[in-house]
């Protein structure tokens, strides 16, 4: 096996690899989504039916924004895993060979970035995922004082 065919097998398993990894990224998304979404219902749920529990109240908010947390560095870790363990990677072996679609590609995309904004998947989800922090830790301010206003006018 020559050196060149060599370079275009690492390109390859390097590539799927990256493929593979960027899988498993959306998969983890996709679970802190669905996890915060039926925290989120039941949130909504507890305050229909018991909406004076503040600490059953309190505890799924906590959960709320701790699953945040975990989705939004969950999110930045990936992406730069990405970065740096991948696209260097793949960068270094295409200087190797007689094209470097890799390349090609990523600087198409900032080049259509710089022109105009586009808005890329990770963006919506990073968003979404503030978005919900902020909801869960709204309503925790939200739960917070009207415990403790109900327990002043309560006395």
């Amino acid at each position: 096996m020559d050196e060149k065919h060599l370079i275009l097998e690492q390109y390859r398993l390097y590539n799927e690899m990256k493929e593979s990894f960027i899988n498993r990224t959306f998969a983890i998304n996709r679970f802190f989504m669905i996890f915060s979404a039926i925290l989120l219902f039941m949130l909504i749920f507890a305050k229909m039916i018991l909406p004076t529990e503040y600490f059953l109240l309190l505890g799924v908010d906590i959960f709320g924004i701790a699953s945040c947390i975990m989705w939004i560095s969950n999110q930045d870790a990936y992406a730069t895993i990405i970065k740096i363990k991948y696209n260097s990677v793949i960068e270094k072996l295409e200087e190797d060979l007689p094209k470097a679609p890799n390349k090609d590609e990523y600087k198409e995309l900032t080049d259509q970035r710089s022109k105009k904004r586009v808005i890329l998947v990770k963006d919506i989800q990073k968003w979404f995922a503030i978005l919900l922090m902020l909801v869960f830790l709204g309503n925790t301010i939200i739960d917070t004082v009207n415990s403790i206003l109900s327990r002043i006018i309560g006395e």
